[in-house]
């Protein structure tokens, strides 16, 4: 033991006299543990911190939205556009040394897709020929899906129409390659630290629940000696912290370098040069709505008092109430999503609204039934809520209390008529975001359902052509915010980050992920 100090000891002295300095660490914060590691079941954003870093998919999303080659080196797109072909780069290594086979990438996709794994994201693969059917338990035999490895690297995937957005799926967390003989050995434990094996940039090394985890750069990882990893933190050092004080103190004494999610306060402070410290915003590719629960039956059922609620939120009005950087909606689609601004929505006028209310037995707001909102929490989900039930019960007469989900509790289960939420893309295409309200869908909190919206989106989905493609999105769009009124699109906003001193180089895409190996920190001393 005395032998061991003394080296650690002479270690230390030499480090001091030498001038070196310790391995750059990156340290944030999220605000609870990830649900799960197990990135086929994976659903939120606690999880896709560690899972975009230690692991990747065929392709990844570029700086421009634009997929590029991630574990496979190229791909070939046959003339119709129902076959990808992908190689897979030779030499990729599993952190247990293992080679990396494009049969891992058919074991994950065809779990993926197995009823009983009872993944959320199932359904991003339909497109394939006989997923849909093999999800639903309709088709019983693996073999019939269009998910094949013909070779060692090289995953071959039949769909069945053509998708000009099917690349974008495969840079999505779910569709990382797997090893199944692992979590057939070690089942639902496969994926917690000390089993899980990965071959991402990053290695996870730690994970204490509700306290840290830790992780540090893959030495195996096939990219390692990138010019691009040369400024890329050593480890990263992420705090599980539900309190927001707690979590800003830490960063002002200097223990973490980043807060993500920082406040319009935080905003406010730095366009007035009041010494706060380095404020940046990301865009963002999400919307944020207002949403009719149409389920439970009651007055929201009649179509004219959706319009005049919908006429009576000032949406130009938000930017200044909120005052964090958003922009009014007017689509559904956000900035950055092909078929954004392509319908010109207008409400009805204040007075068109109200006589709407009138023949539906409530003139100037009389007798109608006290409304319950609940508004998803974020910043300034207060103001937002005090706004809108300000806008509806002065201009329409109709009471608003609003609320906030209990813990644990959902905005699917709530009950509650009326919600402010948001939908983020999953990949950048307009029918990620129309798809939301298709019928089936797990993320449709409203309960509205319409055959022509399915097959408008459906006639979409089935195009080859770009231009009629878009039309059909818009004809969707239309249908959603202006025939049934269904949702009313708000506003956009930017990811707002508090960076300290030693953060060199940082980005959030706008996927909302955070890629470590495009991060520079300055050493620690």
């Amino acid at each position: 033991m005395a032998h061991r100090i003394l080296v650690s000891s002479l270690a230390a002295l030499f480090l001091f006299l030498s001038g070196a300095s310790a391995v750059a660490q990156l340290r944030f914060r999220i605000t609870a543990d990830p649900l799960t590691l197990d990135w086929n079941l994976a659903s939120t954003s606690h999880e896709t911190y560690v899972l975009m870093n230690v692991m990747e998919g065929l392709v990844e999303e570029g700086p421009d939205l634009k997929p590029r080659p991630a574990l496979a080196e190229r791909w070939e797109i046959s003339p119709d556009g129902k076959t990808y072909t992908f190689f897979l780069r030779d030499g990729v290594k599993w952190s247990d040394g293992k080679q990396l086979h494009a049969a891992d990438f058919e074991a994950s996709w065809l779990r993926l897709l197995d009823p009983r794994t009872r993944a959320a994201y199932g359904r991003l693969l339909y497109p394939i020929e006989g997923a849909e059917e093999f999800h639903s338990g309709r088709l019983k035999s693996r073999a019939e899906v269009g998910i094949k490895a013909t070779g060692p690297l090289t995953l071959q995937v039949r769909l069945k129409r053509r998708v000009p957005h099917f690349l974008h799926l495969a840079s999505f967390w779910v569709t990382f390659p797997i090893r199944a003989e692992l979590i057939k050995r070690h089942g639902t434990g496969w994926a917690i630290p000390g089993k899980l094996v990965t071959l991402g940039p990053y290695l996870l090394t730690e994970w204490k629940k509700g306290s840290i985890i830790r992780m540090r750069r893959n030495p195996g990882y096939y990219a390692a000696k990138a010019a691009e990893m040369a400024a890329a933190p050593e480890q990263v050092e992420i705090r599980i912290e539900a309190n927001d004080s707690r979590a800003r103190e830490l960063f002002g004494h200097g223990k973490l370098d980043v807060l993500l999610n920082a406040t319009t306060q935080d905003l406010l402070k730095a366009r007035a040069g009041q010494g706060a410290p380095r404020v940046e915003q990301y865009p963002y590719l999400a919307t944020y709505y207002l949403g009719f629960k149409l389920g439970s039956g009651g007055p929201l059922r009649d179509l004219g008092i959706r319009q005049a609620i919908a006429a009576a939120i000032d949406r130009d009005a938000l930017p200044a109430v909120l005052q964090g950087g958003q922009v009014a909606a007017r689509s559904w689609f956000p900035p950055g999503i092909d078929g954004h601004g392509l319908n010109s929505f207008t409400s009805l006028s204040l007075r068109d609204a109200r006589a709407h209310l009138a023949k539906a037995g409530f003139p100037e707001g009389q007798r109608f039934p006290k409304l319950v909102m609940t508004v998803e929490r974020f910043d300034g989900a207060e103001v937002l809520a005090r706004f809108l039930s300000k806008n509806i019960e002065e201009r329409l007469g109709i009471p608003v209390e609003y609320r906030f989900p209990a813990s644990g509790e959902s905005l699917r289960s709530a009950k509650t008529d009326l919600f402010v939420a948001h939908w983020g893309a999953d990949y950048p295409d307009a029918e990620n975001f129309l798809s939301v309200f298709a019928k089936g869908s797990g993320s449709n909190y409203t309960a509205w359902t319409s055959p022509e919206f399915d097959a408008t989106l459906a006639r979409a989905q089935a195009s080859s052509d770009a231009g009629e493609r878009l039309l059909a999105y818009s004809e969707a769009e239309r249908l959603l915010l202006e025939k049934e009124v269904a949702i009313v699109p708000l506003f956009y906003r930017k990811n707002t980050v508090l960076l300290g001193g030693r953060v060199q180089r940082f980005s959030i895409s706008p996927l909302n992920y955070l890629f470590f190996k495009d991060v520079a920190i300055r050493e620690i001393s």
